[in-house]
C-alpha cells in the first residue's frame, strides 16, 4: 500500500474522518480552509504512520542490513545515521571482528582513549547517533557493520505514490498505533483517551513487545527496496 492507500484506509476505516459526503479530502492540505472539515489533516495523519512504522520497527527489527563507515587515522569517534537502531557486528578492512564494549566502560579504563592502533574494539552510543573505537585509528580504512535499521526515509503527504519500507502484512495493523495518536490529540475535537486506548490495544496485540522474539521474525527483510505504486 501507498501513502494514499494508507492514509485512505485509516480515514474510512478506523478514524470515521473524511470530511463528510462529498467533500474530496484527498486534495486537501493544512492551508486549505476547508480542511476545517476534518479532525485531522492529511499531513498530520502521514506523521502519526511514520511514528508507527517506528514502533513496529522497535518491536519487530524487521530490517537487518550491511552499513560501511569510513574511519580516518587518528580519529576515534564518529556520528552515525540516525536510522541505525542497533549494531550487532563490526570488522575491520582485514575482516578482523571488533569487540564490542559498554559505553561505562571508558569510565573504568582510560586506555580506550589513549592507546593508538589496529582497531579491536567498539563502543556504540545509540541515543547519540555515536560510535568510538579503540585503540585511536593509526590508518584510514573502511568498515563494515552489520545493523539492524528504520527506514531511511520519512513518508510525505507530497509524495504520497510511496509506500513504506514495510512488509505488507504488517501495513494495515501498523495504522492502530496511528489511529492511538490521532486521538491522543489534546485539542476538543480529537482527544478521545478511551479509543486512543482501544487503539493501543489492538496493535499491542499484533505487535506485542516480546514479538521481537517470536515467529514475527519469520518475517524479516534484507535490503528490502522502497515500492512504488498507485491505487
Amino acid at each position: 500500500m501507498n501513502v494514499l492507500e494508507l492514509v485512505s484506509y485509516l480515514r474510512k476505516n478506523i478514524l470515521y474522518d473524511t470530511g463528510g459526503q462529498g467533500v474530496n479530502w484527498e486534495s486537501y492540505n493544512s492551508d486549505d480552509y476547508d480542511s476545517i472539515q476534518l479532525r485531522w489533516g492529511n499531513e498530520e495523519l502521514v506523521s502519526n504512520i511514520n511514528e508507527a512504522i517506528t514502533q513496529v520497527y522497535r518491536r519487530t527489527n524487521p530490517i537487518k542490513d550491511i552499513e560501511e563507515l569510513e574511519v580516518f587515522a587518528g580519529v576515534s569517534e564518529y556520528t552515525i545515521p540516525t536510522y541505525i537502531q542497533n549494531i550487532l557486528l563490526v570488522k575491520d578492512s582485514f575482516s578482523r571482528q571488533l569487540k564490542e564494549r559498554e559505553l561505562i566502560d571508558r569510565w573504568w579504563d582510560e586506555t580506550l582513549d589513549t592507546q593508538t592502533g589496529d582497531l579491536k574494539i567498539f563502543i556504540p552510543d545509540l541515543k547519540n547517533n555515536t560510535i568510538k573505537f579503540s585503540p585511536v585509528p593509526s590508518k584510514d580504512e573502511t568498515l563494515l557493520m552489520v545493523i539492524y535499521r528504520y527506514p531511511k526515509e520519512k513518508l510525505t503527504w507530497d509524495d504520497y505514490d510511496v509506500s513504506p519500507e514495510l512488509v505488507e502484512e504488517y501495513q494495515l495493523p501498523m495504522l492502530w498505533y496511528a489511529a492511538f495518536l490521532a486521538y491522543s490529540k489534546d485539542e476538543v475535537n480529537t482527544l478521545d483517551p478511551q479509543r486512543a486506548e482501544r487503539m493501543k490495544s489492538y496493535f499491542d496485540r499484533e505487535f506485542p513487545f516480546t514479538s521481537v522474539y517470536s515467529n514475527i521474525r519469520k518475517g524479516r527483510t534484507s535490503n528490502r527496496t522502497i515500492k512504488y505504486g498507485g491505487l
